[in-house]
């Protein structure tokens, strides 16, 4: 299964800001802060689950390395388009008041 893109940790920070305050302004304070609870939660389930794997993998010797991923200005653009059709799509089946 393949839920995390290929694009670069800003762009793909700055969706998750973006669909945030989006989510602000239909959602009241208590939602808010249940749902954004709720999200912090699956994160540190993640960075636990994670973080022991790789000391496994550290302690079996199967660790793996990742090579930095130079930016050019084509993955940007393609970044930044596919970002403006995943926010357009959002504005476009609510219903913002």
């Amino acid at each position: 299964m393949r839920l995390v893109p290929d694009v670069s940790a800003p762009i793909y920070t700055t969706s998750a800001f973006i669909i945030g305050l989006l989510l602000c302004d239909e959602l009241t304070p208590a939602e808010q802060n249940s749902l954004g609870n709720w999200f912090m939660m699956v994160g540190q389930a993640l960075c636990t689950n994670s973080a022991q794997q790789q000391l496994l993998n550290n302690r079996m010797g199967t660790a793996t390395s990742y090579n930095s991923h130079v930016i050019n200005d084509n993955d940007l653009k393609k970044s930044a388009d596919n970002i403006k059709k995943e926010v357009n799509n959002i504005w476009n089946n609510k219903n913002f008041k």
